[in-house]
C-alpha cells in the first residue's frame, strides 16, 4: 500500500479555457476501489503516472464555460479527479439534472456509474435476479453492495449480506433490509452460509474475491446459479499475484455460471437503471448513507479508509469541505 507521504497537494491556476471546454467546481468525488489499481505499474484501469492528479469520478457545477453544449450553472458528472476544480472537454462531462429529493451528490452514489448503475447492471442485467432467489452480496456494507442489497429486496429476493463487524451487520439488516447478515471477521462464513441458505445460493454478487468467493462457490444451488464478479477488493493490494478461486469446479458440478462485467458495456441499460433506482429513492425504498471526508488534502486518507473498512455506505470526498 502507498503511504500518506506518497501524495502531495499542488496549487495550479487555470489560465484559459480552450474551445469546447468547461471548468467545474467539484462538489463530490466518489471513492471507488478501482482508484487503487491506478497506483500499480500495470493498473487494471490504466496506470496513473507519477506526478499526475489521481483520477476519480464525481459531480460538479460549471463555473466557467467555453462550450456550446454546457453553460455556467449546469451540474455535470465525469472524471473530476482529485482536485477542487476540473478543466474538462465538454464531451467528457455528462449533464445531470438533480430533482426534488435527489441531490447532486446522488449522481456519485445511488445514480453514479461506479455505484448504483454498477449495482443494477451486475444484479439485474448480468445476474438476472428473480423473485425468491437467494442472493448473497459480499462487501455488502460498501456503496455498491448497499445498493445491491436493496435492489435485490425490491425485486423480491431473499438477501444475505456479508460484511465485517457487528456495526456493519446491523446496518445491513436494520437499515437496508437484508434478511441475514454474516460477519466474516467474527464467524465461520461457510458455516453461516449453509445455515442461511440450506438449499443453496442462486445469485452471488461478489465485490471481494478470495476465500469468501470459495465459500459461496461451495454453497451454490444445485442448478442454474449465477456468480457475478464485480470486483475483488481483497486482491487489489497484490495485483502481481492475484489468487483465483480454488473451488471453481463447483460451477461445472452444479450447472452454474460465473460472469464478470464492465458497467460501461451496458450503457444502453442506463436509462432503465436510473428510472428504477430513482423510483425506489423517491419512495424511500433505497437509501445510501454518505460517509463524507472534507477537504482535498484528505483524499489520500479517504482512499486508505476505503480499504481498512472504516466507513459505511458511500465513501465520498467533498474537496471544498
Amino acid at each position: 500500500m502507498p503511504t500518506i507521504d506518497d501524495f502531495g497537494v499542488e496549487d495550479v491556476s487555470i489560465e484559459d479555457i480552450p474551445a469546447g471546454h468547461i471548468v467545474a467546481k467539484v462538489d463530490t468525488l466518489s471513492m471507488d476501489a478501482w482508484i487503487r489499481t491506478t497506483l500499480n505499474d500495470e493498473g487494471m484501469h490504466k496506470t496513473g503516472d507519477i506526478g499526475t492528479t489521481i483520477r476519480a469520478l464525481g459531480v460538479g457545477q460549471v463555473v466557467e464555460a467555453n462550450s456550446e453544449n454546457l453553460a455556467v450553472g449546469d451540474w455535470v458528472y465525469g472524471l473530476m479527479s482529485a482536485q477542487t476544480h476540473a478543466l474538462l472537454p465538454d464531451s467528457a462531462a455528462t449533464k445531470i439534472v438533480p430533482e426534488e429529493g435527489i441531490k447532486p451528490s446522488a449522481f456519485a452514489g445511488q445514480l453514479g456509474i461506479t455505484t448504483g448503475l454498477t449495482a443494477w447492471v451486475g444484479l439485474i442485467a448480468v445476474g438476472e435476479v428473480k423473485e425468491r432467489d437467494v442472493v448473497v452480496v459480499s462487501g455488502a456494507a460498501g456503496a455498491v453492495g448497499s445498493v445491491v442489497v436493496q435492489l435485490a429486496k425490491a425485486r423480491g429476493a431473499f438477501v444475505i449480506g456479508i460484511a465485517g463487524g457487528a456495526e456493519k451487520c446491523a446496518y445491513l439488516t436494520d437499515m437496508l433490509g437484508a434478511d441475514v447478515a454474516i460477519d466474516y471477521k467474527n464467524s465461520d462464513v461457510a458455516e453461516e452460509l449453509a445455515k442461511a441458505a440450506p438449499d443453496g445460493v442462486n445469485v452471488f454478487f461478489d465485490n471481494v474475491g478470495g476465500e469468501i468467493l470459495d465459500n459461496v462457490l461451495d454453497n451454490l444451488a444445485p442448478s442454474g446459479a449465477r456468480v457475478v464478479i464485480c470486483g475483488a477488493i481483497s486482491q487489489y493490494q497484490h495485483l502481481e499475484d492475484v489468487r483465483g478461486p480454488k473451488l471453481y469446479l463447483r460451477l461445472a458440478e452444479r450447472n452454474a455460471s460465473m460472469r464478470g462485467f464492465v458497467v460501461s458495456h451496458y450503457d444502453s441499460k442506463y436509462p432503465e437503471a436510473i428510472a428504477e433506482i430513482s423510483d425506489l429513492m423517491r419512495s424511500g425504498k433505497l437509501v445510501l448513507p454518505e460517509h463524507v471526508v472534507e477537504g482535498i488534502d484528505r483524499f489520500p486518507e479517504a482512499l486508505f479508509m476505503l480499504f481498512n473498512g472504516k466507513h459505511l455506505g458511500n465513501l465520498v470526498v467533498q474537496p471544498l469541505g
